[in-house]
């Protein structure tokens, strides 16, 4: 016999309902907090900058987002996933070069752990609690701006209620550097934030928020990505901003 809990549970998930712990954890509140943006601001083109093989336009899809995904992976080998999970979860197009401040080439670093690789070297400090932040290589990848190729990722896309999603691991702020042109076009944005650098030059959270801020996004809710060894304090959060009304 199944366990009682389990037996709620399957009564109460026939019904389209979950059961989940209260407090409610911290994968609750993201199916929460990006359910109800997105609903809200009826958003029908997310832009996925850091796409990696495709995580975030996967949860989309499961929170039963059916709009349009354009994720942006300089990784070659991350892209290749992106690519083959994009064409299969359409519509959702997938762009082999990274975002940032200026046009041209550089290397990204590319760590062990597939989440960490970055523009920016790791911090000594962070390798003892996050080893897979380690550079195994480095890559030479495209790099345009926001600005100069939005256009042409949005052909097809009427209306397009855009939703910026960035998480480049210390590199979100140039991302945004590079979207001056068409800041005014996005409603709402999703950056992430450093309560403790990871990452040598990274900025503070409160130099990301100001930044953000000065841009006329304010604070929606803070989402968890990473936690200290203690598995209490946060070392990343996902910060959910949007327009005001």
């Amino acid at each position: 016999m199944l366990p009682t809990i389990k037996r709620i549970q399957r009564v109460v998930n026939a019904a389209g309902l979950d059961v989940v712990r209260y407090p409610p954890g911290d994968w609750v509140t993201a199916r929460y907090t990006l359910s109800n943006i997105l609903t809200k601001l009826d958003i029908n083109c997310v832009l996925d900058v850091g796409g990696n093989e495709g995580q975030f336009g996967c949860q989309l899809r499961d929170l039963g987002y059916r709009g349009h995904i354009i994720s942006f992976e300089p990784v070659r080998a991350m892209f290749e996933v992106l690519a083959e999970c994009a064409e299969k979860r359409g519509p959702w197009k997938s762009f082999n070069y990274a975002l940032g401040r200026s046009e041209g080439k550089a290397e990204i670093h590319v760590a062990a752990g597939d989440t960490f690789s970055s523009f920016l070297q790791p911090r000594a400090d962070s390798l003892a609690r996050f080893p897979e932040n380690r550079v195994v290589r480095s890559e030479e990848v495209a790099v345009h701006r926001l600005d100069s190729v939005l256009d042409r990722c949005l052909e097809g896309i009427l209306k397009p209620r855009i939703y910026l999603k960035i998480d480049t691991q210390g590199f979100d702020l140039e991302v945004l550097a590079g979207a001056s042109g068409i800041i005014d076009r996005i409603l709402a944005l999703q950056t992430e934030v450093s309560f403790r650098p990871i990452y040598d030059a990274s900025p503070s959270y409160v130099s990301s928020l100001d930044a953000c801020q000065s841009l006329g996004f304010q604070v929606v809710d803070f989402i968890p990505v990473t936690r200290d060894s203690d598995g209490l304090c946060a070392v990343e959060m996902d910060c959910v901003m949007a327009r005001p009304a």
